[in-house]
């Protein structure tokens, strides 16, 4: 199961950045003043873009939070083709120096993962999960990772569980990012707003049931 636990510059950026810090001392003694700045300049650049500071989840078992920091795109009804079903879509597109960790979007067990490359007509590649809670909601996730590097590490296993918010991935560089909810989850953002990971609440869950109970209560 991934862990709470993680350093506020992110592991997987560690082995670039310590090279980078082998050229700035190698610069200082061999190369002059101005070659050691420009790679001291591109050693803070590239540690403030592998940032991965805590996050604030919030204590609600029903809401859905954002997987990744960006901006939402766009909110509409959509078929979820893992699940053949008919969802609601919220999409949030991730800038190339937004933080790039990713998260689980609600707790549950993680029943199925697909990866796959991208084909002719799709130029990057796909990461899609499939969470489903306890009361029975189904939430997937669907990846399509940045042309830069189409990178990423994932730490969560088909059959586990992962909490609410929890830190499960990376992704280098970002990339857009589609989150299928039940067709009649409640939506609490709007397009153009920014989210941050495992805090900022996308939706609540309504179930079934109560989801019958609010339409009878409104006819």
């Amino acid at each position: 199961m991934p862990s709470n636990r993680y350093p506020l510059i992110a592991r997987e950026s560690w082995p670039f950045l310590f090279a980078l810090l082998g050229m700035v001392v190698l610069a200082q003694f061999l190369l002059g003043i101005t070659a050691f700045i420009v790679f001291l300049c591109i050693l803070v650049v590239f540690t403030f873009l592998f940032r991965d500071p805590t996050r604030d989840i919030p204590s609600d078992p029903l809401a859905v939070v954002s997987p990744v920091h960006g901006i939402v795109t766009l909110i509409e009804e959509a078929e979820e083709v893992r699940l053949h079903s008919q969802a609601m879509r919220i999409q949030i597109s991730m800038r190339p120096f937004d933080i790039f960790s990713l998260r689980g979007p609600i707790e549950g067990k993680v029943m199925e993962q697909w990866c796959s490359a991208p084909d002719k007509n799709e130029s990057r590649r796909h990461f899609d999960f499939h969470i489903k809670s306890d009361e029975g909601d189904n939430v997937v996730t669907a990846i399509r990772l940045r042309d830069i590097t189409r990178k990423f590490h994932v730490y969560m296993h088909t059959g586990e569980r992962i909490g609410q918010g929890q830190r499960c991935g990376y992704l280098y560089f970002g990339g857009l990012v589609d989150v299928f909810l039940p067709i009649e989850s409640k939506v609490q953002v709007e397009v153009g707003q920014y989210v941050n990971s495992g805090s900022s609440v996308l939706a609540h869950l309504i179930h079934s049931e109560a989801a019958s109970v609010i339409q009878n209560d409104e006819n």
